[in-house]
């Protein structure tokens, strides 16, 4: 949790730089993630639905998100259909209170990247990319993007995985670095107005 807290904090001291851009939603969202988890960790071990409602939450904002910045909006539209089609199976053959939704797992990651692959390809075909280290938008996505191609084989297999042991957690824990960190870097790499 300190790493996105750290998040957070370097986004609110950051605020005045990135307030008129599209990424200032992220502030919003960050806020979101840190109640969220100070809200898991009170509730203890009967928490699952608190990560249901992230699942839910996080993948609308990163769609609508995606949707402001990309110019392909008929893919987007299409891509969020089946985010909520997966969600209405999701209420229909998981409870939602007492079991952690599995079913969301694999196809939220895979619109994810194919989002994060579209962003990609309209940044590298720009001149954006010449200052990529300038980019706010580069360093956001690269985050989401290494964060989900690492977390899609942990979803295929969640199953047959024991999510108490130290490689799962430690895996979680360094794609939450990674992708909080590019959130950070994402703040700190830019200029003031």
């Amino acid at each position: 949790m300190s790493v996105q807290i750290a998040a957070l904090i370097v986004a609110i001291l950051n605020w005045k730089k990135y307030k008129n851009s599209s990424e200032r939603y992220f502030l919003f969202f960050l806020i979101y993630v840190v109640f969220n988890e100070v809200v898991g960790s009170f509730i203890g071990s009967k928490n699952l639905y608190i990560y249901n409602i992230f699942t839910i939450l996080t993948i609308s904002f990163y769609l609508f998100w995606f949707y402001q910045i990309l110019k392909n909006k008929r893919l987007i539209k299409g891509l969020s259909l089946v985010f909520l089609l997966t969600i209405g199976y999701s209420i229909i053959k998981e409870r939602f209170w007492t079991d952690l939704w599995t079913i969301p797992f694999i196809p939220n990651s895979i619109i994810i990247i194919i989002c994060a692959t579209l962003f990609f390809n309209n940044f590298l075909n720009s001149e954006k990319a010449i200052n990529y280290t300038g980019s706010q938008q580069f360093w956001i996505v690269t985050g989401i993007l290494i964060f989900y191609i690492g977390f899609l084989p942990m979803a295929l297999t969640w199953d047959m995985i024991d999510r108490n042991a130290l490689p799962f957690r430690l895996v979680l824990t360094i794609l939450n670095l990674i992708l909080y960190g590019s959130f950070i870097k994402s703040f700190l790499c830019l200029k003031e107005n």
